[in-house]
């Protein structure tokens, strides 16, 4: 049998969903800067993208088999919000995701159905006031109660909690089976008890409101998702799929800000000249398109990887994304500088997908995070090269003079 080749860069976008995801953006032309001022995105905007049926498009051929429509829904939304792209990422790799692996009950498998058709948005919550996004010291706790679970805890940086109608709660499951081990609950924003706080002043990806929820609810049973105990390893593994939707959007923000400075400096002339023909812009350019080409080549191989072997490459996803962050920082940033004064200025893009991309590098795990998980696979055992150094070592010893000293 024939091995099939690896996707290439430009057969990551699925043209026939493409399609689909433009036209459904076609009804919020004009909207997007707005959006902006008013730091919010109404939640008649997600749930037009489900009702057109991107979320359950996205999610046909499943979770792996559906990575490449997962690529082209980041890219194309991000091409025109990127405050929209992680609204409909949350809630389709996140929400959506959790629920499409583990919805096992009715009232978990009609709920999966109506956040398919954006009928039901939805957000996750991991971080709390006092930690950070460290999982290790979550204090968020789900007790064991008749019938059910109390909820009790407190999240915030909740990406698009403005909303949405649930947030998927990470919590330390207080009872006798697993005691001090993470689970996963669905958490109505409307149930008595929760509070959505307020809203944080960011400084970029300013429509996808990001705020703090307080609660002390109870819940039914069929409230955990999954079984108990096992929440740190979905959580994981979701985040998988959001960090490959991080990486997707970082490259299309490179690649407009590139795209947008090429242009600029083709039609910008200095001392009778174009800057494009001036040497060190030329190398600049050249430099920072080569680099995108390799994240480009690098997101095609992983997507590739999760398509034939079905697994998600975790390690090696952590690793794009901690390089696809600093790298789109500095291919944004000097777009923005070969545009001069122009690009610090809000008439041109690219001030505000500077500001955007950053959070790519806090967001969906740090880049401390990111690092932490490649060094976890560099220090495993190498059997070959860890008896090499051995012998190496053993023989690291000062020979003869190979001749007369004089």
């Amino acid at each position: 049998m024939t091995p099939t080749a690896p996707p290439s860069a430009a057969d990551l976008v699925d043209e026939a969903f493409q399609v689909e995801v433009r036209g459904a953006l076609a009804a919020f032309t004009g909207d997007f800067a707005r959006w902006e001022l008013e730091r919010h995105i109404p939640k008649s905007v997600p749930a037009a993208l489900g009702r057109a049926g991107l979320f359950r498009r996205r999610w046909e051929p499943g979770a792996e088999g559906g990575l490449r429509r997962l690529v082209t829904m980041c890219q194309e939304i991000c091409r025109e919000s990127s405050g929209l792209a992680l609204v409909a990422m949350g809630h389709s790799e996140i929400f959506v995701g959790g629920l499409h692996w583990l919805a096992a009950t009715p009232y978990q498998l009609e709920l999966l159905e109506n956040a398919l058709d954006g009928a039901v948005v939805g957000c996750f919550g991991a971080t709390e006031p006092h930690g950070g996004s460290s999982l290790g010291d979550l204090r968020t706790a789900a007790v064991r109660v008749p019938d059910g679970w109390r909820l009790t805890g407190c999240k915030r940086y909740i990406s698009n909690v403005g909303r949405a109608d649930y947030i998927l709660v990470l919590a330390r499951a207080e009872d006798a089976a697993h005691p001090g081990d993470l689970s996963l609950f669905l958490l109505p924003l409307d149930h008595p008890g929760v509070t959505v706080d307020g809203f944080f002043d960011t400084a970029g990806l300013r429509s996808c409101d990001a705020g703090q929820v307080t609660f002390d609810a109870t819940l039914p049973d069929d409230a955990l998702l999954g079984k108990a105990g096992l929440g740190l390893l979905y959580a994981t593994h979701l985040l998988h799929f959001e960090r490959l939707g991080i990486c997707a959007q970082l490259i299309t923000a490179a690649d407009t800000a590139l795209r947008l400075a090429a242009a600029y400096t083709r039609q910008r002339t200095t001392g009778g000249r174009r800057v494009m023909d001036r040497q060190s812009v030329r190398h600049r350019l050249a430099r920072a398109r080569a680099e995108l080409w390799n994240l480009e080549t690098r997101l095609a191989h992983l997507v590739g990887i999760a398509e034939r072997e079905g697994r998600m490459p975790g390690h090696e996803i952590a690793a794009l994304k901690l390089t696809a962050g600093e790298s789109t920082g500095a291919i944004v940033d000097t777009a923005l500088q070969l545009f001069g004064a122009r690009g610090y200025t809000a008439a041109f893009p690219l001030e505000r997908i500077w500001r955007d991309a950053r959070l790519a590098r806090l967001g969906g795990g740090t880049d401390e995070v990111m690092s932490d998980l490649v060094a976890a696979r560099v220090d495993r055992a190498d059997p070959y090269y860890d008896d090499l150094v051995t012998a190496l070592s053993l023989n690291d010893q000062p020979g003869p003079v190979p001749g007369p000293r004089g």
